[in-house]
């Protein structure tokens, strides 16, 4: 096992017992562990995607969900940060379309 999956593990694991009511913050990990919030972020991302891993996130911290219902405010919160993302890049392209400009994509 390579050392980055090593800390992968590491990192779901402190997630995976946790509950809504008692989350883990993302700064309790990096102190633990001694690696930054970028790459906790990249790990749960990557265990959501690859693992279809359902790490649950509020203010709070991390956690796992019990069931689909206290995973769906974490489901609405990233669908709705991709349309805001989405938004503000067209947003942005929009700029470069006017005036006859050529377009980024």
């Amino acid at each position: 096992m390579s050392k980055s999956q090593s800390m992968e593990n590491h990192v779901i694991a402190m997630i995976y017992n946790k509950t809504k009511d008692k989350p883990i913050f993302s700064a309790e990990i990096e102190r633990r562990l001694g690696i930054s919030g970028v790459i906790i972020r990249d790990i749960v991302h990557r265990a959501r995607t690859e693992q279809n891993i359902p790490i649950c996130a509020e203010s709070k911290g991390y956690f796992m969900p019990r069931d689909k219902v206290e995973a769906l405010r974490t489901i609405k919160s990233l669908k709705s940060r991709a349309k805001q993302n989405n938004e503000a890049a067209e947003g942005i392209e929009k700029h470069y379309t006017k005036d006859d400009q050529i377009s980024l994509l």
